[in-house]
């Protein structure tokens, strides 16, 4: 870890902001025209190359022993999902309330760490009620009931989350004992890639119209390969734990772009039930808790490599 924990700051506030653009570009693309497997093909088909780019032209260090190539092409199927889901559910939900549903998934990888037979400490328990009342304060219009396009939304979006988490346990348990993991996003994001190439016979494949091919290089760049190698460059600064609370920075940069761009507004109920989803997450990460307790440890192996 470096001595220089300033620059592990700015390096994650780099990745936060880039991941926190993520919903602004999609909702851009959409209202282009752009169908959800037409926007996931073309932000892998930029984002796997430019990945190896990346790597090239920095001249990373490679792992210390061969990683498993196969099983983290497979992972990337997990990473197929969770944007298909991602890019479907916000044609139903403001980006606002599907980022801060998104954010369940730390709670939920604790609860699948649980079922696997790892130990779930008390105060993973209490993170969880707090995930639970705040997805509930956070539904629209959670107590008049929902339009059956606002339940799409809700599904997808807390489906998203459970793929997300889903990812972090598997591709955990892939890289067991490996330390230099530098070519991960890679291999997954490639794998992801040969998720949507192998579906493209099937269906025509639009290329994007003029007007969208901003937000889909914004999508593969600046919400894809860039804060990767920020988000990981911060960890090894600062360590997961430490690093991890400031990545909850995300969440309230996603609610702020979609107030100043996209006009969303929450009510004062989806806000308390946010901050209750975010004060889950720090919980979870509360100093201690991970001692010992493999659940806990699981939760901070979710930003050890973070690909939404």
């Amino acid at each position: 870890m470096s001595d220089d924990p300033r620059r592990g700051v700015v390096y994650m506030l780099l990745a936060a902001v880039g991941y926190s653009f993520f919903s602004i570009w999609v909702k851009a693309v959409q209202a282009a025209g752009m169908t959800p497997l037409d926007i996931a093909l073309w932000r892998f088909l930029l984002a796997a190359p430019l990945f190896w780019l990346a790597l090239r032209l920095l001249r990373l260090p490679p792992p210390e022993r061969r990683l498993p190539r196969l099983k983290l092409l497979g992972v990337g199927t997990f990473i197929a999902l969770a944007a298909l889901s991602a890019f479907t559910g916000l044609q139903y939900l403001p980006a606002s309330t599907f980022i801060v549903l998104f954010y369940t998934y730390p709670s939920l990888v604790a609860i699948l760490s649980a079922l696997l037979g790892d130990r779930l400490p008390p105060r993973g328990w209490a993170a969880l009620g707090l995930t639970l009342l705040g997805v509930a304060l956070t539904v629209p219009d959670f107590g008049q009931g929902l339009s059956d396009n606002n339940w799409l939304g809700v599904i997808l979006a807390l489906f998203n989350a459970f793929v997300v988490a889903a990812y972090y346990i598997v591709s955990g348990r892939v890289l067991r004992g490996y330390r230099a993991i530098n070519q991960v996003g890679a291999y997954t994001v490639t794998g992801a890639l040969l998720v949507f190439l192998a579906l493209a016979p099937f269906r025509t494949v639009a290329a994007p119209p003029p007007d969208a091919w901003g937000g889909i290089l914004g999508l593969a760049t600046l919400s894809t390969v860039f804060p990767v190698f920020f988000l990981n460059r911060g960890i090894q600064q600062l360590g997961a734990p430490r690093a991890a609370i400031l990545g909850m920075i995300e969440p309230i940069l996603t609610l702020t772009w979609a107030a100043l761009l996209l006009g969303e507004r929450m009510r004062p109920a989806q806000l308390v039930g946010g901050a209750l989803i975010l004060a889950s997450i720090a919980l979870l990460q509360l100093p201690g808790l991970a001692r010992g307790k493999p659940a806990a440890a699981a939760v901070e192996r979710v930003y050890d490599e973070a690909i939404r």
